[in-house]
């Protein structure tokens, strides 16, 4: 580790932090990770500095963590605690870093006692030695940018590294994803469970491609229940592995719209009823964890469940925008499992709208797009009310072809080349529109969305 910098290091390292990024946000670009580098360029313990003293969560895995810091952060908000949140959703370490020091007064002392920090899978090992996190949330791993992760086994070893080197932090853990619980194996950390009970029912078929084989012996799983994906009941027969009983359990699912979710949860011996202003069954999970994390944090329980009735979309994510009257809900898709339930949360409410699938295949995203060939576009396209499909971004010959393969008609797609092309078009319609695009993607149509809408910029 780094030596702890002198007071002259301290006010330079954290001057230039907030220097560069007010030159990077006052031209539009956002000023995520540049600053966080050259402020560590010139004091390499300067994080460590920043952010002693500091309780923090960090909350890591392949989907879910931007909202769930979100909502985990205004849990702790709503409570009175002050909080840091790093919104712009730059996670890895000089984006977070640059966060933690900007957040610092110019003698490196912090202004916010906590922080809810999102952090890329392989940063963890990177964080964690200069924070010392007092939660780790772990939200799911599913295969996701294989090209610069491999496979799903290797993000798995990425975040046990990071686990290894905060044997304190305590682990909030989603009991019913085989890869993430095997975490809590072998380590001394205690485990914070949260998932969903059986009474929630079955959605889809079993996809056990990520999660086949136990962690323990290498057997196969028994599934006693399914979510989604490789998500449920599983258990071990060979060596007796199996999903531990959540600290926070969803019991039922009420009643779910576009608008949020109704359930009943188990939160240790008593069960509430929770209202969650996000929908689909993937902010289940989220509120979920957000909770289970927020009581770790010392937040009230009844306090942490009331707080998810107010919690709004973070950037991206199921964020909505006003097209001169008309609705556009902006959904991001990565990988496969994701983007499967944002195709059943579309469907789901069977009434007519139009997509807007977009892919690009740069850096942010991952060069390697193959994983569309995995994802079940057929539940899209054969949708009866789907009336419209535009195709955008850098890959939108190559998703065209694969949904046409996947049963979309020459009538019902159209590829649109540029993004201010693409919202003239969707200003004339009169139903719902969901907007689909992966991470650059996403970006680069918010950027257009803000410029004619005036909602917020991502960092705001």
């Amino acid at each position: 580790m780094p030596n702890k910098p002198n007071i002259l290091q301290t006010v330079f390292s954290v001057a230039s932090c907030k220097a560069v990024r007010s030159v990077l946000r006052m031209t539009g670009r956002g000023g995520t990770a540049i600053p966080g580098l050259v402020s560590m360029k010139i004091s390499g313990g300067i994080l460590g500095a920043v952010s002693q003293g500091m309780e923090i969560v960090v909350v890591t895995g392949t989907n879910g963590k931007t909202t769930t810091c979100n909502m985990i952060e205004h849990a702790l908000t709503t409570a009175g605690f002050d909080c840091l949140l790093n919104k712009s959703g730059a996670n890895m370490l000089h984006g977070i870093a640059g966060d933690l020091i900007c957040n610092a007064t110019w003698t490196g002392s912090p202004r916010s006692h906590y922080a809810v920090l999102e952090c890329d899978e392989a940063a963890l090992k990177l964080l964690v030695p200069f924070i010392h996190p007092k939660v780790i949330v772990v939200t799911n791993l599913f295969s996701d940018q294989v090209d610069r992760y491999g496979g799903v086994e290797n993000t798995l070893k990425e975040i046990r590294a990071g686990v290894e080197l905060a044997p304190e932090a305590v682990l909030v853990l989603n009991a019913e994803d085989p890869l993430s619980a095997s975490l809590s194996l072998g380590v001394p950390n205690r485990t914070v469970w949260y998932g969903l009970n059986e009474s929630v029912g079955v959605q889809g078929k079993i996809d056990t491609r990520d999660a086949g084989k136990c962690q323990s012996c290498g057997a196969e799983y028994t599934y006693d229940y399914h979510i989604y994906a490789h998500l449920g009941g599983f258990r071990c027969e060979k060596c007796g592995y199996h999903r531990a009983d959540p600290d926070v359990a969803v019991t039922s699912i009420d009643s779910m719209d576009e608008e949020g979710s109704l359930v009943k949860a188990r939160i240790g011996n008593e069960e509430r009823e929770v209202k969650i202003a996000l929908p689909a069954v993937y902010n289940i999970y989220n509120g979920a964890a957000a909770i289970a994390a927020s009581m770790t944090m010392g937040v009230r329980p009844e306090d942490a469940a009331r707080s998810l009735d107010s919690v709004h979309s973070s950037f991206g994510r199921l964020e909505t925008f006003d097209l001169g009257g008309n609705r556009l809900q902006m959904i991001l898709v990565k990988n496969p499992a994701g983007a499967n339930q944002a195709f059943s949360y579309v469907t789901g409410f069977k009434k007519d709208f139009v997509a807007v699938c977009c892919l690009n295949n740069r850096t942010g995203d991952g060069h390697d797009f193959s994983w569309i060939y995995d994802t079940d576009y057929e539940k899209l396209c054969r949708d009866e009310h789907v009336r419209k499909i535009y195709v955008c971004g850098d890959q939108a010959q190559s998703l065209s072809d694969r949904l046409r393969d996947a049963g979309a008609g020459e009538g019902l797609l159209e590829i649109v080349t540029d993004y201010r092309t693409l919202l003239e078009k969707l200003k004339g319609s009169e139903i719902p529109v969901f907007a689909l695009p992966n991470y650059t993607a996403m970006m680069e149509l918010r950027q257009e969305l803000v410029r004619q809408t005036g909602q917020q910029e991502f960092w705001e």
